[in-house]
């Protein structure tokens, strides 16, 4: 490992996560906005438009020019499971984005283990990008794909080796990850040169593979440091002034590990020691204000978790700030919420008594909350109210949760699948020498089953 620099640098990008905040304000988007992605799986300008502003995390510009920063981050959100698609029931319905079965335990992460995870996902994930603040063009061969997950997973592996706090030099820690991998120079032999459109085999002539390499490679190694690993708080970036945005000069780069990034960086080794991490206790780190705004006062991302569902993100940082509104509410509500439940989050959070009008606003919002169930039945029509009552407590027809709507009409719903036993229904009805008309619409998935049963 290098000494620490004597200076430090004269311009310096502090580390901040906020790629963890933008991965919470994204969860918020997706409980209270319907969001149907496109063709081609991306987020709808529309929809792009509202959620871009309250993002933190740098851009990552496409080659038409657009921004795929958001699409690039639902992504991610969608691998590791915390959003997922869902699709109504019905012909022509659009898959929307929901909750996925990963977010409860995402929730319940303290700020190193997000970032752990996150860090993990950007080790292996080749569809997270960083932004290029250096140009990687020029020649280069295609440094993207495995190979670049492999730069990732070397660079890392070295940034544990060093202390939080001291500022140390790119440069000389690209050139510690080629002196300790000599695969890296066996590798760069076997490699083209590259001239314009041309490759052309190289000589055996004496080279300087290490400088052949540093060319290619030095880009996406400031590319990683100046980007996603800054966006997720791990490391402090310094250089000289710049003249121009994307003029950054390698011998002028420095890197600081902050006191997070250190946690990070030593996360599984810690965890393997300590076992397996106990979830904390509710802090009370919210203010609610009468004007329904609500402060969270500290980055206690459990907290911030349990009121994403019923509030609409105003900023989320180091101190973030929400908004109860109807909208929000009774969105949660359709999604299972119960007001009770909600007023208990707030109470069991707040630093101080919840004050008395957005109680009993709270409570008149969700009242004008209504709801209808609509359900694929199959309906049974029978002779008389005797045999009707009889049937519905049958132990085969009580099992497919048979309910007597009428005095002489069954109602049976589907199974979890989305099927209903015809087969069973009408064994039961032989048995008590009723026959039995399958009246089921041609386009009725289950009339190949009425179809089949007639056949026998």
């Amino acid at each position: 490992m290098q000494e620490k620099l004597a200076t430090d640098p004269e311009v310096i990008t502090s580390g901040e996560t906020a790629l963890l905040y933008d991965v919470a304000t994204l969860i918020n988007a997706v409980y209270q906005m319907t969001i149907e992605p496109t063709r081609e799986s991306n987020i709808p300008k529309r929809i792009v438009k509202k959620i871009r502003p309250l993002l933190k995390g740098q851009q990552r510009i496409t080659y038409k020019g657009d921004d795929a920063y958001i699409d690039m981050l639902m992504h991610v959100l969608k691998t590791l499971k915390l959003i997922k698609y869902t699709q109504a029931p019905f012909d022509n319905a659009k898959p929307y984005l929901s909750p996925g079965p990963r977010l409860e335990g995402w929730a319940n992460k303290d700020m190193i283990e997000q970032t752990s995870q996150l860090l993990d996902e950007w080790q292996h994930n080749h569809n997270w990008a960083d932004n290029p603040r250096v140009s990687t063009d020029g020649g280069s061969w295609n440094y993207y794909g495995a190979y670049e997950l492999t730069l990732r997973q070397l660079l890392l592996t070295h940034l544990r080796e060093y202390p939080e706090g001291s500022w140390h030099s790119v440069a000389a820690l690209i050139s510690e990850i080629w002196d300790a991998h000599p695969e890296l120079a066996t590798q760069q032999k076997m490699r083209p040169y590259s001239y314009g459109y041309y490759q052309m085999p190289k000589k055996q002539a004496k080279r300087d593979l290490f400088q052949e390499w540093v060319i290619n490679a030095a880009p996406h190694f400031i590319n990683m440091l100046y980007s996603s690993l800054n966006e997720l708080g791990i490391v402090d970036m310094g250089n000289a002034p710049l003249q121009e945005e994307t003029k950054l000069v390698l011998k002028s780069c420095a890197f600081r590990i902050t006191e997070l990034g250190a946690q990070v960086l030593a996360y599984k080794k810690t965890k393997a020691k300590s076992g397996k991490s106990e979830v904390a206790p509710a802090q009370k780190s919210l203010i609610i204000q009468p004007n329904y705004e609500i402060l969270l006062l500290q980055p206690d991302l459990p907290t911030l978790y349990s009121i994403l569902p019923f509030t609409q993100v105003k900023q989320i940082q180091m101190v973030s700030t929400l908004l109860l509104t109807q909208d929000a509410l009774l969105r949660a509500i359709q999604q299972g919420l119960r007001i009770e439940t909600i007023l208990a989050i707030l109470r069991e959070r707040s630093q101080k008594e919840l004050p008395q009008n957005v109680i009993y606003t709270l409570q008149d919002w969700a009242k004008q909350y209504k709801h209808a169930t609509v359900s694929q039945v199959a309906l049974l029509e029978l002779p008389d109210e005797e045999t009707t009552t009889r049937l519905s407590q049958h132990p085969t027809l009580s099992k497919m949760n048979a309910r007597q709507l009428m005095p002489t009409t069954l109602a049976i719903p589907t199974d979890t699948n989305g099927n209903i036993n015809y087969q069973s229904i009408r064994q039961v009805l032989e048995k008590e020498h009723i026959s039995v008309d399958f009246q089921i619409h041609s386009s009725d998935p289950m009339h190949k089953l009425r179809e089949y049963y007639y056949d026998d």
